[in-house]
């Protein structure tokens, strides 16, 4: 067996080098194709040939490449727990965040129906000036004023609260 290692090694390792990630996953190929030939007790030593050496060395290639496809090893992350930040709402936060809730819901309906709706259009459901427009049927100046009058009235609130 030393012979036939000291024979392929060098060639088993370029063959995986250039068909592998790493070094490491071809050194580790390298020694599953030995591993396969230990195990043919049916076969001598000095009737392996290049052409069969190098037919194990595509199927543990290949095996390989099928188990990671299987279990997606190229897009495996580790975990690691110092990394993780806890994001903790303290209560004082989260009672914060309720109040400016309840003034936006607030501003929102003290805002005339066109105003709300123009502003409801741009915010939420992202449209232009220009296809707000054309859905309201007003004019681009109209949306534009519209908004206007929205933006006015939320910063006043802000400032009150």
């Amino acid at each position: 067996m030393k012979a036939l290692v000291d024979q392929y090694q060098g060639a088993l390792l370029g063959f995986f080098i250039r068909r592998s990630r790493n070094s490491w996953d071809a050194e580790e190929l390298t020694q599953e194709v030995f591993c396969k030939i230990l195990r043919r007790q049916d076969i001598k030593y000095s009737e392996y040939t290049d052409a069969y050496i190098f037919t194990i060395a595509w199927s543990v290639l290949r095996d390989r490449l099928r188990r990671e496809r299987v279990r997606r090893s190229d897009l495996h992350i580790e975990f690691e727990e110092e990394l993780i930040e806890e994001d903790i709402i303290s209560p004082d936060e989260s009672l914060k965040a309720e109040q400016l809730y309840a003034v936006y819901i607030k501003l929102l309906n003290s805002l005339s129906p066109r105003v709300r709706e123009v502003f409801m259009l741009s915010r939420y459901e992202c449209l232009t000036y220009g296809q707000i427009a054309v859905r309201c049927e007003i004019s681009l100046s109209a949306v534009e004023k519209y908004m206007m009058i929205a933006l006015k009235r939320m910063k006043e609130m802000l400032k009150e609260s």
